[in-house]
């Protein structure tokens, strides 16, 4: 009866060892990744209109911002890209993401994913997406990061 004490013991430390990996491990995988991005594309994935397709940013202060990227009505199935080198407002560094308005519908912000993007001229290119209808599950989400070659360190 004795010999199985010290197994019953190993095993249970064992156990503890991997829970302990686990609990150690998880922060790091919830750390966001940020990218320097210089274009943003959103696609209409839903049964509306979407009446414009926002930069939004966070200025040298962190007040968020709002600045028009795309005016243009964007049915089922069509796309728009910005530059956000074309819109004036965001800065060089600053955090950016999109925003739609759907007409008749609900304002989604696309800043859900948990990574970050920040401007950068040489930067890649984030996709959004929305699907649902007018006011149920329309919600904006993210459709591709750019290439890893963009990542950057989080400010």
């Amino acid at each position: 009866m004795l010999i199985n004490k010290p197994k019953l013991i190993s095993a249970h430390l064992v156990g503890l060892a991997i829970l302990s990996a686990f609990a150690i491990a998880a922060p790091a995988a919830e750390a966001k990744t940020c990218y320097g991005v210089s274009k943003m594309k959103y696609t209409n994935k839903g049964g509306y209109t979407v009446s414009a397709f926002d930069v939004m940013y966070k200025d040298g202060n962190g007040d968020k911002k709002e600045v028009l990227g795309s005016g243009e009505d964007l049915t089922a199935g069509q796309s728009v890209s910005v530059g956000i080198d074309e819109v004036s407002g965001p800065k060089v560094g600053n955090e950016v993401w999109g925003k739609i308005e759907i007409e008749a519908g609900d304002n989604n912000g696309c800043r859900k994913d948990g990574n970050k993007f920040y401007y950068d001229k040489q930067g890649g290119t984030v996709s959004y997406k929305s699907s649902g209808t007018t006011l149920n599950n329309n919600r904006c989400e993210l459709n591709g990061r750019p290439d890893d070659k963009y990542i950057i360190d989080c400010p």
